[in-house]
């Protein structure tokens, strides 16, 4: 009986102790499945618990904490842990670990950050006054409210001439605070700009498109200009542009103004490397405009006649052969050094030897003016009474240098430039030597 009755004891006693381990069991897989389900959640619960007996940060605390998030990557959960959350106003920890890994990047350039300074209100006015723009269509740094800047320091800088790593702290009195409109604000921007490099890197001409198509929201910008110039730009970094883009250096970071500069970029004859600015702007109304000088690039042109007549630009001519080529002019004479010949809708102009009697053998043409659509184009699809939408079919950059190109062909250097009458239509074209 003693056994039996051990045995049942035994049995139970296993019993309980099944029991209790499936319940903790039980409870880890529950636990478990929560913070499958929600674990930044948790993150944030636990931190902003731990945040409700802290005591305010002065701004010195709060620039050392956010100082350490972007010195190391292993620092983060801690510093973002150690900010009250009086002080976050509601930043997510997300927010925070992102916004400090793009200062870290740009810090590691200059080494590793041993200290910081708060710049003086002549520095921090300086610091603003380069963010700001003097158009009052963009928004200024001022939105954002009363802010300091905090510079990160090294001890051992490898790149001093490289640009300043500075963050900002709100300040409300003699308080102070994480500014989250600020930095969240400033991760739309860089998201914004790094998603047209992204774009362009993938060729996504439709993407890129889209992207650029708020710029561009007048008559004369069709779909398919908008196309073309997508189109454009990425061709011109394929070509152009030899940084890659982990290369891209940062310049300016915050919400108003994003500055990249892209250090190697072949000049448009291919001579020579050198940089260039791409800038992101913030509107007042919360648009973005992007600032991205692309060249426009003109390839040789030639005057035409609609029968199959051809001019090249430098070449020497008799007028014999101008003659045979374009037919007889309705005028044409000679200064001390020009002679100038005149057809119905165009005007000719040859740098030639005039003698005493106001006769020339040859002559070097410079200059061509289309003044009419009478049969004479440039290359055949540049003509007088085109509309701009066409000309930018052809030239998509050409709206942003003021309707003017040139190029080179071996006999000189030559400018193309176009006029427009009041409905947008061409008036005239010049194709003209470039003077120095």
């Amino acid at each position: 009986m003693t056994d039996l009755i051990g045995n049942k004891d035994s049995r139970m006693r296993a019993g309980r102790a099944l029991t209790k381990a499936l319940s903790v069991i039980l409870c880890i897989v529950l636990i478990a499945g929560v913070v499958s389900l929600s674990g930044c959640n948790i993150l944030n619960n636990i931190t902003s618990g731990l945040s409700v007996s802290q005591k305010p940060l002065s701004e010195a605390e709060l620039a050392r904490l956010m100082t350490n998030a972007i010195i190391s990557e292993s620092n983060v959960a801690d510093c973002y842990a150690s900010i009250p959350a009086s002080q976050l106003n509601e930043l997510s920890y997300s927010m925070f670990s992102e916004y400090c890994s793009i200062l870290r990047k740009c810090s590691q350039k200059h080494g590793t950050a041993d200290s910081f300074k708060i710049l003086n209100e002549s520095e921090k006015h300086d610091y603003f006054q380069a963010i700001n723009s003097k158009n009052e269509e963009y928004r200024t740094i001022d939105y954002y409210g009363n802010m300091d800047v905090v510079e990160l320091c090294y001890s051992k800088d490898r790149a001093p001439g490289a640009s300043p790593v500075r963050f900002v702290i709100a300040k409300h009195g003699a308080n102070c605070s994480v500014p989250k409109d600020y930095i969240v604000d400033s991760m739309l921007a860089y998201y914004y700009v790094n998603h047209y490099f992204e774009m362009i890197d993938d060729l996504n001409v439709d993407g890129l498109e889209a992207i650029i198509k708020s710029a561009y929201n007048t008559d004369i910008y069709l779909n398919s200009v908008i196309h073309a110039k997508a189109d454009y730009i990425a061709d011109y970094y394929r070509l152009k542009v030899k940084t890659s883009t982990s290369d891209y250096e940062l310049k300016l970071f915050s919400p108003t103004h994003i500055s990249y500069v892209i250090p190697e970029v072949f000049s448009s004859d291919g001579n020579s490397i050198n940089s260039k600015t791409v800038d992101l702007r913030l509107k007042n109304n919360g648009d973005y405009m992007l600032e991205d000088h692309i060249p426009a690039s003109v390839k040789e042109v030639r005057f035409c006649k609609e029968d199959g007549g051809r001019l090249r630009m430098g070449s020497t001519y008799t007028l014999s052969e101008i003659k045979k080529i374009l037919g007889a002019p309705k005028l044409s004479t000679t200064t001390s050094n020009m002679v100038i010949i005149v057809y119905d809708g165009a005007t000719i102009r040859l740098d030639a030897e005039i003698s005493e009697d106001g006769k020339w053998s040859t002559g070097r043409l410079t200059s061509i003016l289309l003044r009419e659509n009478k049969g004479y184009s440039f290359n055949e699809d540049l003509y007088v009474g085109m509309n701009i939408s066409e000309l930018l079919l052809v030239y998509p950059m050409f709206d942003e240098c003021g309707y003017t190109g040139s190029f080179k062909n071996g006999d000189g250097e030559f400018v193309l430039s176009f006029k427009f009458d009041d409905y947008g239509n061409v008036s005239s074209i010049e194709l003209g030597e470039s003077v120095s």
